[in-house]
């Protein structure tokens, strides 16, 4: 029985929750969750850990062989919920995290050799035909091997002239004039 102040009738729950007879006892038994897989883990066994929470941890195979213990609160199939969730062994997120970064990366150089030659074609006519045939990006201009590249853009002084990949602008280092 949950014990009972005489002098303010309030029950004091000493911890655990209370079933229907009014006892107190301990957190109820995970769901099991042997076999569930959550991304490229596959739950294997349950672990005797517990959380602060009184969350059960849980062994969980990865893909690649590697087994993590993860708190049950962390395994989710939900991908609208804010909590994170484990979806991989520490090896597998890291290469995951780097390829979605890299991912990321190819997609912003992309868009940055699309604004360059919209830029540049925008400016056709009024620039050196010898600048339209240099790299879009600076990533490009390695791609290639060269040491200059245009972007069709001004530096931050007004020039529109073509960069070095190491450097600024070439006409605020007063090696080639600005087109305007």
């Amino acid at each position: 029985m949950v014990p009972v102040s005489e002098t303010t009738g309030i029950r004091h729950d000493l911890g655990g929750s209370l079933n229907p007879s009014g006892s107190c006892h301990m957190p109820s038994r995970p769901r099991n969750r042997i076999g569930e897989v959550y991304g490229q883990l596959t739950v294997v066994r349950p672990s005797e850990r517990r959380s602060r929470g009184g969350n059960a941890y849980w062994w969980c195979r990865c893909s690649c062989g590697c087994e993590r213990e993860v708190p049950s609160d962390k395994l989710s199939h939900n991908t609208t919920r804010r909590k994170a969730t484990v979806t991989a062994c520490e090896n597998c997120s890291r290469e995951r995290q780097v390829e979605g970064v890299c991912a990321k990366n190819d997609r912003e150089e992309l868009e940055r050799r699309r604004a360059a030659q919209q830029n540049r074609l925008d400016l056709k006519g009024s620039i050196p035909d010898a600048w339209l045939k240099l790299p879009l990006t600076d990533a490009h201009a390695r791609e290639l091997g060269a040491v200059k590249f245009f972007r069709g853009t001004r530096c931050l002084r007004g020039h529109l002239a073509p960069y070095r990949i190491n450097g600024g602008c070439m006409a605020c280092a007063g090696q080639i004039p600005s087109a305007e």
